[in-house]
């Protein structure tokens, strides 16, 4: 891959240094810590690295990325982020910027996919019947067999309206017969407003809003709940945090999870960037400050866009 002139943004949703049993992290979603740290100690080595709002200045000025430009990201508020993440960061002296689901801090509360995770993993039943498209019976007597029903599942929720995807996770809960539980594995516990607090305050770090509770938000209706969501998510983060919110990442951020009128939103609100998650680098000039690709390093086998040395 060449890297003159563009920018990479790293996109992170967790790492961990915590074993996962069964189905668990299985997509690596949460990298383990180790592999991170070589990749941080790579592009504090051999990269420029960009905080966010340096992206935003550059654009604004019209001026190029510098060669092999970088900026880290991560999604959502997990608690290892700052207990295991945010050390690693200290060390090789890399900046980042958190989106973060607001509504979930200092709570137990889990996102809806991991709620699937959770309940498919640890049910002991040999088959779960879930209405999608059809009626579907979904065998998960075997880690495969329970992986399959979890990303079918999964991608059939992530193009649905709310309704829709909360009538699912709610039958997978039935179905399964378990209750999910951020107890049932470290990787699922999110950050308190303290320890936000304690983030926000490293001059390295940038705290942004990523929803209330991880709606799509093209999918959120009437207008008014989507204002609504877009509003109190930023809000809430403005009052913990006594700072002005101007960064934003879209959930699940591909191209159908958000459009105009989101953007629109955003910018009512005071929010300057949201990059996407759709895969890709960003030559100078390619995109505004609301469609930025990211890459989702280590997610379901996406490699790292840097040759290790």
């Amino acid at each position: 891959m060449q890297h003159d002139n563009i920018l990479t943004v790293l996109l992170y949703h967790g790492v961990t240094d915590s074993e996962s049993a069964g189905i668990e992290n299985n997509s690596k979603k949460h990298l383990p810590v180790d592999e991170f740290a070589r990749q941080m100690e790579y592009i504090s080595n051999h990269c420029v690295l960009l905080t966010m709002d340096e992206v935003v200045d550059l654009h604004h000025n019209k001026k190029p990325y510098p060669r092999n430009s970088v900026a880290v990201t991560f999604d959502d508020g997990f608690r290892n982020n700052l207990t295991v993440a945010t050390p690693v960061l200290d060390a090789f002296n890399v900046p980042a910027t958190f989106y973060i689901t607001s509504g979930i801090i200092n709570t137990d509360m889990m996102f809806w996919v991991d709620e699937l995770e959770d309940c498919i993993n640890l049910t002991d039943k040999g088959s779960i019947d879930v209405r999608l498209e059809k009626d579907t019976i979904f065998p998960v007597s075997s880690l495969q067999q329970k992986l399959d029903a979890l990303l079918t599942i999964k991608a059939y929720c992530k193009k649905q309206a709310m309704g829709e995807k909360d009538r699912v996770v709610a039958a997978v809960k039935m179905q399964t017969g378990v209750t999910p539980s951020v107890n049932h594995s470290k990787n699922y516990e999110k950050l308190s407003w303290e320890e936000l607090k304690e983030m926000s305050r490293r001059k390295h770090f940038i705290i942004g809003g990523h929803s209330l509770y991880h709606d799509i938000l093209a999918a959120i209706t009437p207008d008014e709940r989507l204002v609504r969501d877009i509003e109190v998510s930023i809000k809430l983060l403005e009052y913990n945090l006594g700072q002005k919110i101007t960064h934003y990442a879209y959930p699940e951020g591909q191209q159908h999870h958000y459009n105009e009128r989101v953007i629109e939103i955003l910018r009512d609100f005071g929010i300057v960037c949201s990059p996407s998650a759709i895969h890709g680098v960003n030559a100078t000039g390619q995109f505004d400050l609301f469609n930025l690709r990211r890459v989702m390093v280590g997610f379901n086998g996406t490699p790292f866009p840097f040759e290790l040395q």
